[in-house]
């Protein structure tokens, strides 16, 4: 008994100098920080995620976070910013443009950019084989020279607002690499310049982005963006009302009303620089004579609808151009005078009145639909019948394309931006049959397309302004189209996002954005209230995972 007292005594001395003696436990390891995850709702989603075959700038946009332009232009001032080119010339007949490129910079895919790439980039865009929907815009490039490593040359025919082009997302720079090595399908592999790598890619459903730790510019504050396609503007709002998403584009003029007065959402105002237009046939019976196409404009009580339909964030047409762009001369607008409509329609033989249709496109706004049936009411109160005609995107683009003898369009609803370039001959060059792309009215009066030509001609920007306001008067008086008004694309986003802007292009700035790690969003949960397509039930080729 007196040897066991003994032999825990002893158990207890060497216990207590262990535990005396031992080193201090290590502190534990902080938990691993947050990723920062930005979560955008689009209204549109890119047909294909190769820039030079993509339409829809809002789409470009979003490649553009992967895939880099030339330059860059900033989202208030709309002044050209250095990007992939750190400088440039000109040469004084606007013929001759000199970009001295960004050195150090590679490709996600490692390959180096250089004035090589420029020539390749551009060449396929220029390419009939390509098919690109933009070609026409960049067709005035003659030649492309890589004078050296880091000297890229272009001739052009004279075009003195051409560096604007270079910042258009049609431009933007893929790895030659990727190409040739994938050939068309490279875009699955889509490596680019820019700040976010392409992760993973559901059509249907999302995109992912992860930050490019190589990027030129500095890795970015935000470490991946989840991006997510819903066409439906009441589905984006109430996904960014229920923190699943913290961007949400094309905020509807109601929903702008309700969002402003709420501290947890900031609004973001667009530039309007939208032209809404309804599309005539200048071709086509009554809308051969001008004072139909006159009477048209007089018969809308545009300022009615842009209240009403648009809580006042639109403002009624004044000239063909919006006030942002170079060039902008104002002409107009054309007041609400139903009399006046009747008068001219009298005058024109159609005292009687016509029928017509119009198409339009209800799933391109939720506003669209209410707009056209205001249209259809005012232009019934002169005796204007227009039978609506609903049309899917497919259909619509492929009917208002067909050459005149094929097409059966009368009138359609229309918007065009002029925020790509901010320079009035980009809107313009709609209104000659020699350029026209994506207003297809086949108005042909030929002192327009004589007098635009000369502005994109000249050098001087006085004479070039003074050429756009003949241009812009005679365009306004033929009336070749019902010029309705300028509208703004408004969006949202959550308070935990800070610097994210929109340029007048709608596409997205993030130059030094960051969000707060927070309040991360539960970008998953997304699914709970917007019905997407999974791996699983979509097809094969629609869907891949980027390692």
């Amino acid at each position: 008994m007196k040897y066991a007292a003994l032999a825990v005594a002893l158990l207890v001395l060497l216990v207590g100098t262990y535990v005396l003696t031992r080193p201090p436990s290590p502190p534990p390891s902080p938990p691993p920080k947050a990723p920062a995850i930005l979560t955008l709702g689009m209204y549109t989603e890119p047909p294909i995620l190769d820039p030079h075959r993509c339409t829809g700038v809002p789409n470009l946009g979003i490649l553009g976070l992967i895939t880099e332009t030339v330059l860059d232009l900033h989202y208030s001032t709309g002044e050209l910013l250095p990007c992939l080119a750190e400088r440039w010339e000109e040469s004084p007949d606007a013929t001759t443009w000199t970009l001295y490129l960004r050195k150090n910079v590679k490709f996600h895919d490692g390959t180096p950019f250089n004035a090589s790439v420029v020539k390749f980039n551009l060449e396929r865009l220029l390419d009939p084989n390509t098919k690109g929907p933009a070609r026409g815009a960049f067709t005035i490039i003659k030649s492309i020279e890589a004078k050296d490593e880091y000297t890229a040359v272009i001739k052009t025919t004279p075009h003195a607002p051409f560096l604007r082009l270079l910042r258009y997302g049609p431009s933007e720079m893929v790895s030659p690499t990727q190409v040739k090595k994938l050939g068309e399908e490279f875009y699955r592999q889509l490596a680019g310049t820019g700040p976010y790598k392409l992760a993973e890619y559901v059509r249907g459903s999302h995109m992912r982005l992860v930050a490019n730790d190589q990027y030129w510019g500095g890795r970015p504050k935000i470490d991946e963006i989840t991006v997510r396609f819903i066409p439906d503007g009441t589905a984006r709002t109430m996904a960014l009302e229920a923190g699943q998403i913290d961007y949400a584009s094309r905020v509807t003029p109601d929903d702008v009303s309700r969002l402003k007065t709420n501290p947890n959402f900031n609004i973001i105002y667009g530039v309007p620089a939208w032209s809404v237009y309804l599309g005539l046939n200048n071709a086509y019976g009554p809308f051969q004579d001008k004072k139909v196409r006159q009477a048209l404009n007089y018969a809308i009580d545009k300022t009615q609808i842009v209240q009403r339909i648009y809580k006042g964030l639109a403002t009624v047409m004044d000239s063909p151009i919006c006030n942002m762009s170079f060039g902008y001369y104002k002409a107009g607008p054309y007041p609400y005078d139903p009399a006046k409509a009747k008068t001219l329609l009298k005058e024109a033989g159609f005292s009687e009145g016509f029928e017509t249709t119009l198409m339009f496109r209800p799933d391109r706004s939720a506003l669209e639909t209410s707009i056209v049936e205001s249209i259809q009411s005012f232009l019934s109160a002169v005796g204007v019948k227009v039978k609506l005609m609903p049309l899917e995107a497919s259909a619509f683009v492929s009917k208002y394309l067909l050459p005149l003898n094929k097409t059966d369009v009368q009138m359609f609803f229309q918007s065009l931006t002029g925020g790509v370039t901010l320079d009035a001959e980009m809107i313009l060059k709609e209104f000659r049959p020699d350029t026209r792309g994506l207003l297809p009215i086949y108005y042909d009066n030929p002192k327009v397309t004589e007098l635009h030509e000369k502005a994109r001609l000249t050098t001087s920007a006085e004479t070039r302004k003074s050429l756009y306001k003949e241009v812009i008067q005679l365009i306004w008086e033929d009336a070749p189209c019902v010029f309705l008004w300028f509208e703004a694309s408004n969006h949202a986003t959550a308070k935990r996002v800070h610097g994210l802007q929109v340029r007048a292009d709608e596409t997205i700035w993030l130059s030094g954005a960051y969000v707060d790690v927070k309040a991360s969003s539960a970008a998953p949960s997304l699914m709970l209230l917007v019905p997407t397509t999974t791996k699983e039930t979509i097809p094969k080729d629609a869907c891949f995972t980027l390692d």
